[in-house]
């Protein structure tokens, strides 16, 4: 789990290191932080001051479509994340890069905001022994029916994973270049 580290030391680091009295590795000794993680304030810090420091702090919601757009122009204009972040002003770079991991992997879908936590429990009742065996004998057109869905069901299926594979590919040719 990572830490959450308050502003006002966010600050003093930084400061600290824009007055020139220490370096990354010192900081990083002293407060016991990675430097990475103090170059990323000191960039948060120079290309939106304070609150730049805050953002990450507070989770925002990108739509599908904003998240495309960013993995788009990403591509077209070989930018990389630092680049595309300041251009979409995003505060965490490493949220683009989990963006084009999924996006890698699922496609268009992986880019889906999913709904955190746990589902919360219904509170439906489970039907009656009496309705279940209702339920279970089906009439010979139902039956017809269920088994012509079911077929219908695996054809999309079939077809979602051939789309899934063709983007990969138009992907992966476009990368190659």
């Amino acid at each position: 789990m990572s830490k959450r580290y308050s502003i006002e030391l966010k600050m003093k680091v930084i400061n600290e290191y824009l007055t020139g009295d220490d370096g990354f590795r010192i900081l990083e000794a002293k407060y016991n932080i990675n430097r990475s993680l103090i170059r990323t304030w000191l960039y948060q810090f120079k290309n939106n001051g304070v609150q730049g420091l805050t953002a990450g702090m507070t989770r925002s919601a990108y739509s599908k479509s904003f998240k495309l757009t960013v993995l788009q122009h990403r591509l077209e204009h070989q930018l990389s994340y630092r680049e595309t972040a300041e251009i979409f002003d995003i505060p965490n770079l490493s949220l683009i890069a989990q963006w084009q991991s999924k996006y890698n992997q699922y496609g268009i879908l992986g880019l889906e905001t999913k709904p955190k936590g746990r589902p919360s429990k219904s509170m439906k009742k489970k039907p009656s022994k009496q309705k279940r065996n209702k339920s279970e004998t089906l009439n010979e057109t139902e039956r017809e029916e269920l088994e012509r869905l079911r077929v219908e069901n695996r054809k999309l299926e079939v077809a979602i994973a051939l789309e899934k594979k063709l983007q990969s590919l138009a992907r992966d040719k476009r990368t190659k270049k």
